[in-house]
């Protein structure tokens, strides 16, 4: 991809200083699906931890009960194989969609921009106007006015940064907790603290920081270069359509009649038709005004449009090409496995451990005890109720102080169990146990039986 010819950053001027934005709200056909697409987002973000999925929230990361919720499903830790799939399932997504369609992240799935172009714009406009008028305002000297609408924004602001970090909490500590943690601080110091630390950083960023989040913190735009190739999607002006750039019927010139729209609408202040920069994040925004432009003239859209370098180029754009190809069937082969590991795992999983103390005591009538522990995580949807049977060897007695092993959905119990044999003086000795329920679920669990040696033993 060519680079902008001016390649700076738009809002870091002389010295360093802040350069600070005014982008003119644009509504167009990309910016209402976008917009579409940001609150189907926020719905599925907000509802998460907020509605139950088979007795549980949709999603909890349950850290101290060792457990992650996910809409439906439960993992243990014992099921920690499934952050390899979903690490890898994350980076292939971003390395393939981003081979196919540029950074269709930034525009359409970022909480940055989901928030800031849905949400915090508009809140902006309606309180303080268009831009011009949040220009004045921000170079009047301070008035009453001027109080109360920065102290409206504001307050507005800190309303939408405390109720995301309301949910995010949510997401860790549970909606009870969360609530609890508002209500009455000391009750969870560690949750209200994460709501107080993360409320601040979001009010940080939608008062003040805005666009250098994109253009300073965030690498991704950084390593686009990489992931880019001639043939990926990009929001690009079409040089050879709009250049000359001149007034509307002026004779010789393209199609661009240098409105600067394009530049307006822009929340990173570039101008598109520098070419492919940094701090573009395919908003879709200089799309739109672009088109209303066209659409004013009787031009043709797409001056600016979604397009690829080979296209502009005037060659044929390649969909399938080796890096394609290989993220692609890379992400496939890790779906395809997540899915199959989490359709094809047990409903119930059963280990067995020794309880600590004493590996062994001897019995009144000189047989030997030992003390185990059954470990019991079930996955499925209702409660389960468990027995314990011996598989052998013979001459192995097993009993339980517990009658009914009874474990919840989405619970793990541990079970005392007494394992008893005559004292042969063998030092270990293999079992094996078996565990059913009354859903027809027969497991078999193996320990190892502990005794004194005897003399010849």
């Amino acid at each position: 991809m060519a680079l902008a010819k001016d390649d700076r950053v738009r809002t870091i001027g002389e010295g360093g200083r802040r350069v600070w934005l005014y982008p003119l709200r644009v509504v167009g056909r990309f910016v209402k699906a976008r917009t579409a697409v940001a609150w189907a987002l926020f719905a599925l973000l907000l509802i998460a931890p907020w509605i139950d999925v088979a007795g549980h929230p949709a999603m909890l990361f349950d850290i101290p009960g060792r457990r992650f919720y996910f809409w439906g499903l439960t993992f243990f830790p014992t099921d920690a194989w499934w952050l390899l799939f979903g690490v890898g399932i994350f980076i292939f997504s971003i390395f393939f969609f981003t081979a196919v369609f540029g950074r269709l992240w930034c525009g359409w799935a970022c909480p940055q921009t989901v928030l800031m172009e849905s949400i915090i714009r508009p809140i902006e406009e309606l309180i303080e106007g268009p831009p011009s008028a949040r220009k004045r305002l921000d170079q009047a000297p301070w008035s009453a006015g001027k109080v109360a609408r920065k102290g409206l924004k504001l307050t507005a602001f800190l309303i939408v940064a405390g109720a995301f970090s309301t949910t995010l909490v949510a997401y860790f500590i549970g909606r009870d907790g969360v609530l609890m943690a508002q209500a009455f601080p000391s009750t969870h110091p560690a949750g209200t603290s994460f709501f107080v630390v993360l409320t601040g950083i979001l009010f940080f960023d939608f008062a003040w920081f805005r666009e250098q989040t994109c253009v300073v913190v965030c690498p991704y735009g950084r390593f686009q270069s990489v992931l880019l190739d001639p043939d990926s999607l990009a929001i690009a002006y079409d040089a050879g359509r709009g250049e000359p750039r001149g007034k509307a019927k002026a004779e010789g010139t393209g199609d661009c009649v240098d409105c600067r729209k394009c530049v307006v609408v822009c929340p990173t202040g570039i101008d598109i038709r520098d070419g492919i920069q940094m701090e573009c994040i395919n908003c879709t925004a200089c799309i739109d005004a672009c088109d209303s432009i066209m659409d004013k003239l009787g031009r043709p859209r797409g001056l600016i449009r979604y397009t690829s370098e080979r296209i502009l180029a005037g060659q044929p754009r390649r969909i399938l090409r080796p890096r394609v190809v290989l993220y692609g069937v890379a992400l496939v082969l890790l779906v395809v496995g997540f899915s199959t590991a989490v359709a094809l795992r047990a409903p119930v999983e059963v280990n067995l451990a020794r309880l600590p103390g004493a590996p062994y005591v001897q019995l009144p009538d000189g047989r030997i005890q030992n003390m185990m522990q059954l470990r019991i995580s079930n996955r499925a949807g209702a409660v389960r109720h468990f027995k314990v049977a011996l598989e052998g060897p013979e001459g192995t007695d097993v009993s339980s102080p517990v009658a009914d092993m009874a474990v919840a959905p989405g619970a793990v119990q541990h079970f005392p169990v007494l394992v008893v044999r005559p004292a042969d003086g063998v030092r270990e000795t293999r079992f094996r146990l078996r565990v059913v329920d009354d859903a027809g679920v027969d497991l078999g669990v193996t320990g190892t039986f502990l005794a004194p040696l005897t003399e010849g033993g």
